[in-house]
C-alpha cells in the first residue's frame, strides 16, 4: 500500500516561516494521519496551529518541504472569522464551503428519487452509472 493510499495526509520535512521572521513558526514537521483518524491540534497562541491547518488545506502554499493530501482525500477549511454571507442561514453558509460535495450529495439523493418513483423512460443503466462516479 502506497503512502498517499494508506495515509489521508503527509507532511515531510515541512518548514514554514513568515516573511521578515527571525525563525520559522513550524520547523521540519513529520507527520502522517492514518484514515480514519480523529486528531486534534493543540498549543499556545502563536504556536502555529492555525498557519499549519492552512498548509493542509492548501491555502499557504510558501513552505520548504513536502505536505500533501492522501488519494480522494480533500482537506476544508474554515477560518476563525469567516466571511460568512448574511443572507444565508447556517447549514447553507457550511455548505457554501463545501459546495462541490454538497452538490453531489444533492445531485445523488435526486437521482435516488428519481429511482424510487421512475418514469417510463427512464435510462437506470445511465442513472446507477451516474451514481457510481457521484461516489468517488
Amino acid at each position: 500500500m502506497s503512502a498517499s493510499s494508506q495515509y489521508a495526509y503527509v507532511m515531510k520535512n515541512m518548514t514554514k516561516t513568515f516573511p521578515g521572521a527571525p525563525k520559522p513558526v513550524l520547523n521540519n514537521i513529520n507527520l502522517q494521519f492514518y484514515r480514519g483518524s480523529k486528531i486534534g491540534i493543540v498549543g499556545p497562541n502563536g504556536a502555529g496551529k492555525s498557519t499549519l491547518i492552512k498548509i493542509m488545506a492548501g491555502i499557504d502554499t510558501d513552505i520548504s518541504g513536502e505536505a500533501w493530501p492522501g488519494e480522494n482525500v480533500t482537506v476544508g477549511y474554515l477560518p476563525q472569522e469567516p466571511q460568512l454571507d448574511p443572507t444565508k442561514n447556517v447549514l447553507e453558509n457550511v455548505k457554501d464551503g463545501a459546495r462541490e460535495m454538497a452538490d453531489k450529495l444533492d445531485r445523488f439523493n435526486e437521482i435516488s428519487m428519481i429511482m424510487a418513483d421512475p418514469p417510463e423512460d427512464v435510462d437506470f443503466d445511465a442513472l446507477m452509472e451516474e451514481m457510481g462516479t457521484l461516489q468517488e
